[in-house]
């Protein structure tokens, strides 16, 4: 069995060390990562390895050029931005090398930082043939390192399609959490389904909000009153989308809700700001419904400050999501003082329930949002006062309130974790030693 290995301590342990499944792109001595992706790294250079470290970033490497079909944007990362990045293993061979050949580099490359690191951090995926973060975990505690685990973006029962292979990867990855939480010193899990499902009342379990809008973007209460002065105007309600074109967002029973809204003599316009592979339809979906002068396409806009400010100028977030996606956007508007016409998912029901900031409808059901943005744009009152409700949520779910305690969760497990200490007892065992 894996036992704990001490006395580490000939090396002073002195960084934060970040180990990620999304790729580092590499061109040379030049290194890049999805560019939301490199929002996050940086948060957690800020906040989480404050005093504890400089911040590593620990990923497998894949190419420049390689996207693998997906639409992204890159941007450099690297010492710049004060991030020492470690590509490690090639990401874009077939999944069966890492058991053969891949998993090899990518464990000495662990051991090899984890000899002066201070804290692992490592977030699951559902990737069960290619387990990097579980791996990863194991070799943190076997270094006797602080070892910290944020749980996936998604309940996986909820995203994956039903079937054999759901089964079979949910009960594998549903093993897997269960070994690594008991062993894990700190357990990040986002509210809402995530933490119900994989919290289970543990200790070493806090629940946490995943948005990327600092204090300071968030728009002041009178600009929000401003907009909703014009709410009494014979003007168009306008509804907008930030995001990746793709089937999961539900554009196409969004568009057509818009479409559906205009025939019952609702003045609607739909704004959406984006790319992504299902354009090219959305385009020809909304001329099909006679709405192409309504559904406007603006492009890609990076998140950030600017954008918050840009979404001000618009009435609500539409977003029909044809499953289980938490996405950014709905923090992003809530800056903006945007409430929400969404769909009855695990994560925006519990937006909805704990902020009060929209209306949902049934998935699929682009009749029923057409209908509630019928009855939003005849009833402005109630979409005043969901937009207040929205603002005041943006308050409460700023990076400044969020990293914060993820922070102090951080180094209140690393003071209470001893790194490196053999009294950390020997039942720290996650699985049954396999020739590491």
């Amino acid at each position: 069995m894996l036992s704990v290995r001490a006395g580490q301590g000939a090396q002073a342990r002195h960084m934060y060390l970040l180990v990620s499944h999304i790729p580092v792109h590499v061109d040379g001595d030049k290194t890049f990562t999805d560019i939301s992706w490199q929002k996050d790294v940086l948060l957690a250079r800020d906040w989480l390895a404050a005093g504890l470290g400089p911040l590593t970033l620990l990923a497998p490497a894949v190419p420049v050029h390689v996207t693998d079909g997906q639409s992204m944007q890159l941007a450099p990362i690297g010492r710049g931005d004060g991030v020492r990045v470690v590509p490690s293993m090639a990401l874009h061979s077939p999944a069966r090398f890492f058991w053969a050949w891949h998993r090899r580099r990518w464990v000495a490359d662990l051991r090899r930082e984890l000899a002066t690191a201070k804290v692992i951090h490592c977030s699951a995926i559902e990737d069960v043939v290619r387990p990097l973060w579980y791996v990863a975990l194991k070799e943190g505690v076997r270094a006797g390192v602080t070892t910290v685990l944020v749980g996936p973006d998604t309940d996986p029962h909820l995203v994956e399609p039903a079937g054999l292979r759901r089964r079979l990867i949910c009960r594998t990855f549903d093993w897997l959490m269960a070994r690594a939480s008991r062993r894990a010193d700190l357990v990040l899990l986002k509210e809402g389904a995530v933490h119900k499902r994989y919290g289970r009342g543990a200790d070493n379990v806090r629940a946490f909000c995943h948005s990327m809008h600092h204090d300071e973007d968030v728009i002041p209460a009178d600009r929000l009153e401003q907009r909703l002065s014009t709410l009494s105007a014979e003007r168009p309600l306008r509804a907008v989308f930030a995001g990746r074109f793709i089937p999961i967002k539900g554009l196409v029973h969004a568009i057509d809700a818009i479409a559906a809204a205009r025939r019952q003599g609702t003045d609607v316009e739909y704004h959406l700001f984006g790319s992504g592979p299902d354009e090219p339809a959305l385009r020809q979906r909304a001329a099909e419904q006679g709405v192409g002068d309504l559904v406007r396409f603006h492009g890609f806009v990076e998140h950030g400050p600017a954008f918050i400010a840009r979404l001000a100028e618009y009435d609500l977030l539409l977003f029909l999501s044809a499953g289980e996606d938490t996405a950014r956007m709905v923090y992003d508007a809530m800056a903006a003082g945007l409430p929400l016409v969404g769909t009855r998912t695990a994560f925006l029901e519990h937006r909805v329930a704990a902020d009060q900031t929209g209306v949902l409808v049934d998935i699929g059901r682009w009749d029923q949002a057409a209908e509630m943005l019928c009855r939003l744009s005849a009833g402005r009152q109630q979409l005043a006062a969901l937009s207040r409700s929205a603002l005041a949520g943006g308050r409460r779910h700023s990076v400044e309130q969020w990293y914060r305690r993820r922070g102090e969760w951080t180094r209140e497990a690393v003071a209470n974790s001893c790194p490196g200490d053999a009294s950390k007892p020997a039942s720290a065992q996650m699985c049954p030693q396999s020739g590491d």
